[in-house]
């Protein structure tokens, strides 16, 4: 990792950083205005937190305990039982795979924001998804899932919605310790140490490995990650401090073809013998929360991310081998505090954003670099307009600077948006929460949209914006959850790829709507059960395709779930995952069958005994036998497009055992 490369490159923001310092050691509290109490809800990370006033969102938090009972070994496994969430992998490995939230298909990746500890997990500079391999679950505290666009409060890329991950803070617990192994080879062994470094200073050294395939064959992965973590409480705030290196080393089995599927659905052809990915990333990160006053508070952020990776992808009768090189740095300053003007019980936010990144890609095929700087100020206030009913209304300002050099021409391709929002939530009686909200969203077109390095295509995309329309109902009591969310995103210029032509695109003006269901009943202290039922309907409303569905988007999906939980230690989950069908990958003419729907059984059990807990899990206990996607592939033994099949695992399980003194 080149860390001069993170103190060197834009040297006018670490003046910003020697602000932050200079508050943290004057502790200014000469004030004596009130901090007011807010909702958990929602700008946090980590140590460094900020309650951001309610934002009329559907927001749902998974708790440690859910966390724990869910069984999940990764973050995509975790995701893909929540309602209003997609999870794709082509390669089965839920560690790699695609969150689409709204109904983007292809896109989902930069169309759904994921932070880590207020860390951008995505790439705005190209095409490449968030890495979901980078969280270990051993660290993360809580989940936060904001249902439906927050360009406003969140910017570029949060347009279908926003994931952000809480880690843990470090204890004095000392030695934390886990071992698990599964189907297919799989095994992990993780190992956290802890403690108490200096007076008011806690520290985390955690190492992890994993390995293992999927069922189908060429799928082995293998993952090694490091990290450490310093926390110190002040006078007047907290700061941390994080490095974390990780080696991702996986094979890639390729796509299938009816007839390959029906001959063996767990081979991989000789066309993908030789595809790998391998990726290496260090990361470096900074939070700061610190209490200006009584009642004010700033918190930031300065994050680096440097990402190195070496592929082989091929088609069949292509190889293509090549390198990514990105490097990110970030800040994210924000103030928060209560006014009085004219209002009641108001809050406001005031932050700014930076990303700076410099990315550069290399293959046979051709060279392409860019460095691409985005900037951005916005504001959010709450207040309560009576007793019952909050207005929440925000406004960004963003701004891009693209610099690209794509086979030897350069260009410039500048722009800027300005988004708002507006917001009610009412309480019109006890355990009822009704909420309604418009949002403008955006999404600045990445460098591999503006160009092509394989084909000359125009260069320059419009950025793609739009309007999002959400209306609930929440009824909570101590036993009985039930929420209800209807919602409209409309969008303008959408980015997306056209296989017929393998150009990148603006599509003419796209459309998506639908609701999401969801209840949760504690029957008593042992038994709850619940449910979910998400409809998306994601059409494009102009233009030759006219009416027809997004590809990879599934109209109909729910889950229905029973826990069993005792006193003594025992806790046992069934699920059932329904996924209805989908247009394939590609396919915007909807010319070619749909991926089948299918429907599968998972049960997470985990019995804990003092410091000990042994947890299990079964996926698809009914061993089905599904495609987890499909896209239009060329044929060359037909010389026609085809589509070609990404099978998913059957039966699998994996048993865990924890030590946590």
């Amino acid at each position: 990792m080149e860390y001069g490369y993170f103190f060197q490159h834009n040297r006018r923001f670490f003046k910003i950083l020697q602000i932050l310092i200079l508050l943290v050691l004057t502790d200014l509290d000469h004030t004596h205005l009130v901090w007011a109490d807010q909702a958990p809800i929602i700008i946090n990370s980590g140590q460094v937190e900020i309650a951001v006033p309610n934002p009329t969102a559907s927001i749902v938090v998974i708790e440690q305990t859910e966390i724990v009972d869910s069984g999940a070994k990764n973050l995509g496994e975790l995701l893909q039982g929540q309602a209003g969430l997609n999870i794709r992998s082509e390669s089965g490995d839920t560690a790699k795979a695609v969150v689409d939230m709204r109904g983007f298909g292809a896109t989902a990746g930069s169309n759904t924001l994921i932070l880590v500890d207020g860390r951008r997990l995505n790439n705005s500079s190209d095409l490449a998804p968030p890495d979901l391999s980078e969280i270990d679950m051993a660290t993360v505290e809580r989940v936060e899932i904001i249902q439906g666009s927050a360009g406003t409060l969140f910017g570029n890329q949060a347009v279908g919605g926003v994931i952000n991950i809480i880690t843990k803070i470090p204890d004095q617990s000392g030695v934390k310790a886990r071992i698990g192994g599964g189907s297919f080879g799989n095994y992990e062994a993780n190992a956290q140490i802890t403690g108490q470094l200096a007076a008011r200073t806690n520290y985390q050294l955690q190492v992890s490995r994993q390995s293992g395939s999927q069922e189908r064959d060429r799928t082995l992965a293998k993952r090694d990650n490091v990290g450490l973590r310093l926390d110190h409480q002040y006078h007047g705030g907290n700061v941390f401090f994080r490095l974390q290196h990780k080696q991702d080393d996986s094979q890639l089995p390729g796509s299938l073809f009816q007839s390959e599927l029906a001959a063996n659905r767990l081979q991989s052809v000789a066309a993908y013998q030789g595809d790998f990915s391998d990726i290496e990333t260090s990361i470096a990160q900074i939070g700061l929360q610190h209490n200006v006053n009584t009642n004010w508070k700033l918190a930031g952020e300065v994050n680096y991310r440097e990402n190195n990776g070496h592929f082989q992808m091929s088609g069949r009768g292509w190889t293509s081998r090549f390198a990514q090189k990105r490097k990110i740095l970030g800040f994210n300053p924000r103030i928060t505090g209560p006014i009085d003007i004219f209002l009641t019980d108001a809050q406001l936010i005031v932050g700014a954003d930076y990303e700076t990144t410099d990315y550069e890609f290399a293959s046979n095929r051709g060279l392409q670099n860019e460095v691409q700087d985005t900037y951005s100020v916005y504001a959010h206030l709450n207040t309560a307009l009576t007793t019952d009913l909050r207005l929440n209304v925000g406004l960004r300002r963003a701004e891009i600077r693209n610099s690209i050099e794509n086979g030897g021409t350069h260009y410039d391709l500048d722009d800027g948006i300005t988004v708002a929002s507006l917001g009610l939530e009412y309480d019109p009686m006890l355990n009822w929460r009704l909420f309604a909200r418009w949002d403008q969203n955006y999404r600045f077109a990445t460098v591999d949209e503006h160009t092509n390095v394989l084909f000359t295509q125009p260069v320059g995309l419009k950025n793609q914006t739009g309007d999002s329309y959400e209306f609930g109902a929440i009824y909570h009591t101590g036993d009985i959850k039930l929420q209800a969310l209807m919602y409209a995103l409309r969008l303008h210029n959408e980015i997306s790829f056209d296989s017929s032509t393998w150009f990148n695109i603006n599509l003419p003006d796209t459309e998506r709507y639908g609701g999401i269901i969801e209840a949760n009943w504690a029957l008593n202290r042992l038994w709850s059960l619940g449910g979910d039922y998400t409809y998306t309907s994601s059409r494009i409303t102009a233009g030759p395709f006219e009416g027809n569905d997004i590809p990879l988007v599934p109209k109909h999906s729910g889950r229905l779930f029973v826990d069993y939980a005792d006193i003594s230690g025992w806790g046992i989950r069934v699920t059932g995952h329904w996924l209805g069908a989908r247009a394939l990958g590609g396919d915007f003419a909807n010319n070619f069958n749909t991926l089948p729907s299918y429907e599968i059984v998972d049960i997470a059990m985990r019995y804990q005994f003092g410091p000990w807990s042994i947890s299990g899990k079964i996926n698809n206990v009914l061993d089905h036998k599904y495609n987890a996607t499909g896209a239009i592939g060329f044929d060359p033994t037909i010389f026609a497009n085809a589509p070609a099949y990404f099978p998913a695992s059957g039966r699998s399980f994996w048993l865990t055992l924890d030590y946590t003194p």
